[in-house]
């Protein structure tokens, strides 16, 4: 049973600067149904963004590999993010629209989605959900 999600930013969230509809509407449906987490390849902070666009407080968790001096091809970037959620690999959705960062997580048995933008997302999510 899935209990989070796990969003890539850029790609996903954020579509050539601008706040994808279709995922911000999802999001804010079903915040009240699962952990939301933003795990991004950034090295900016993604907060003002996020407020600006008043989705900041979907998310339980923020995290950018800036940070963590690691990247999306670390598994321990996401053993970090499933650990500040207390959450086990195969309870969470990872929707990124990079296989390759897609593939590590799946090896950790973390569920993925390949995002794709010409497709609609609920369609895509409610098959995994």
């Amino acid at each position: 049973m899935i209990k989070a999600i796990f969003w890539d930013f850029f790609g996903v969230i954020n579509i050539d600067g601008q706040l994808n509809p279709e995922v911000a509407e999802f999001i804010k449906l079903n915040k009240d149904k699962y952990k939301f987490a933003i795990l991004s390849a950034s090295n900016v902070d993604l907060h003002p963004w996020l407020q600006q666009n008043a989705i900041d407080d979907c998310f339980d968790l923020v995290q950018i590999t800036k940070e963590l001096g690691m990247s999306k091809t670390d598994p321990s970037f996401y053993k970090a993010a499933l650990d500040k959620l207390n959450t086990k690999a195969d309870e969470v959705l990872f929707v990124d629209d990079i296989e390759s960062y897609l593939n590590v997580a799946k090896d950790l048995g973390i569920n993925t989605l390949l995002y794709d933008s010409s497709q609609k997302l609920n369609i895509q999510i409610s098959r995994l959900l």
